[in-house]
């Protein structure tokens, strides 16, 4: 499945008055990506229900993703297998929007790939998060637990991180939550890593959310396969995690915390850059407290 239209009310569309709401660049630009921007005439939405308008033009719901600014246009996509973004519009005031997937209140920073990301939500499709030269991360899914299985009985994996539940209906239900909670509430967490030239699952890597010292920190993890090690793979992925998490996320550090014994993590941390910190008895363990700390714009 892939984004491919956007539809909105013409009538909803923001005029000169509004710049900084302006779509249109955002609409005329679809066709770079392989989609294309339907407007619905006022003439015609006072005729026909949304269903009708996307039948009659030959359009499934399920490729496509509405923009609203009122709640009776929001309301027409009730019950259609269409994604949602719903925009504040100065014209429109007490708009509850309350359904929508997402609410903007401008277009200055809405792209193709925003929209494409909130259709991906609607869908269940896991998002590509990051590029590297070797590698892709991108979000779990339910169809990666035999992968994951098999990377985490590789020789060595589980001796400083905990294994998977040996039921494994226990971790599907265990990643259904994770996915639901920590994906769609913070965009981020721990994904698998892809080899590109294989389409292998190589790893598990990301970022979590940790509470230390009563305050929510940002933590880094990392896996990579066994016969992955030594070729500069978890350098390669690190790297991209940090680039992006300095460039994306509002923390000024990232945190790492590994086993003191765990001497090729504590070089690599090193080597990236992080700073030891302190010593923390968490999870039942002595842990190495390492920080990453962006340097100021």
């Amino acid at each position: 499945m892939a984004l491919k239209f956007v539809i909105a009310w013409e009538a909803e569309l923001p005029g000169e008055e509004h710049a900084d709401l302006s779509i249109s660049g955002l609409l005329s630009g679809l066709h770079k990506y392989g989609a294309e921007a339907f407007l619905i005439p006022a003439a015609y939405a006072e005729k026909k229900t949304l269903a009708q308008i996307l039948k009659e033009n030959g359009l499934k719901p399920e490729e496509g993703l509405a923009l609203v600014a009122t709640d009776a246009s929001l309301a027409q996509t009730a019950g259609l297998p269409i994604a949602t973004v719903a925009f504040l519009h100065p014209a429109f005031p007490g708009q509850s929007l309350l359904s929508a997937q997402i609410l903007v209140e401008g277009f200055e920073e809405v792209d193709f790939y925003f929209l494409e990301r909130i259709y991906d939500r609607k869908h269940n499709i896991p998002w590509r998060v990051i590029d590297t030269e070797r590698c892709y991360l991108r979000e779990m899914k339910e169809d990666d637990l035999d992968a994951l299985y098999e990377l985490y009985a590789g020789e060595g994996m589980t001796r400083y991180m905990e294994p998977l539940y040996e039921d494994r209906q226990e971790e599907a239900e265990y990643m259904r939550a994770y996915i639901a909670s920590q994906y769609y509430y913070y965009g981020y967490g721990m994904w698998v890593v892809i080899e590109r030239a294989t389409g292998k699952l190589i790893g598990r890597a990301g970022l979590d959310n940790r509470n230390i010292h009563g305050g929510i920190e940002l933590e880094m993890g990392y896996a990579v396969a066994a016969d992955h090690h030594r070729q500069g793979y978890a350098t390669e992925i690190c790297l991209a995690i940090l680039k992006y998490a300095g460039e994306f996320l509002e923390f000024s550090r990232v945190n790492c915390l590994v086993d003191k014994e765990n001497e090729a993590s504590v070089q690599l941390l090193l080597k990236l850059g992080f700073v030891w910190r302190e010593e923390l008895f968490m999870d039942g363990a002595d842990m190495q407290r390492y920080v990453y700390t962006f340097p100021e714009a």
